[in-house]
């Protein structure tokens, strides 16, 4: 027969195994609340010590180029531009670039010669896409080194 020390003995143990259950799966449930797009977007954005090297062939068309949506699938964190002039010439011709980080509407020039370094370390958002064109009729072409 049961006695009541026999069934607070019972109440004592379960809840031994109880605390014992949750200190066993906090670590679990850290890592899954971890996954949260808070966490997965910060995860994004941290440096990995990678370059990425392109060349952007400009003309009179808004083009873009997607780095969150193509390789190297992670956006940059800073973006050096340097301007080569129009290709088609002999030498390169004198031919201003348009460049515009996430936002079209935000266009800054580079002439032919210049470069331009654009840090979003401390940026809310990173480099996710880079706009670029040159003036109607005229082509250029921009050298871009990209750190990630």
């Amino acid at each position: 027969m049961a006695t009541e020390s026999d069934s607070m003995l019972g109440i004592m143990v379960m809840a031994i195994f109880g605390v014992a259950g949750i200190a066993v799966l906090a670590p679990t449930l850290q890592r899954i609340f971890a996954a949260t797009p808070m966490a997965q977007s910060y995860a994004a954005q941290v440096y990995l010590g990678a370059t990425d090297y392109r060349v952007l062939e400009a003309d009179g068309q808004l083009r873009w180029l997607s780095l969150v949506d193509a390789t190297p699938f992670v956006p940059w964190i800073t973006a050096s531009f340097y301007n080569d002039g129009d290709p088609t010439t002999d030498p390169p011709g004198p031919v201003s670039v348009y460049i515009a980080i996430n936002n079209p509407d935000a266009m800054v020039e580079i002439k032919k010669g210049e470069n331009q370094y654009a840090d979003f370390s401390f940026a809310q958002r990173r480099i996710e896409i880079i706009f670029y064109k040159t003036d109607p009729g005229k082509k250029a072409r921009v050298r871009v080194e990209g750190k990630y």
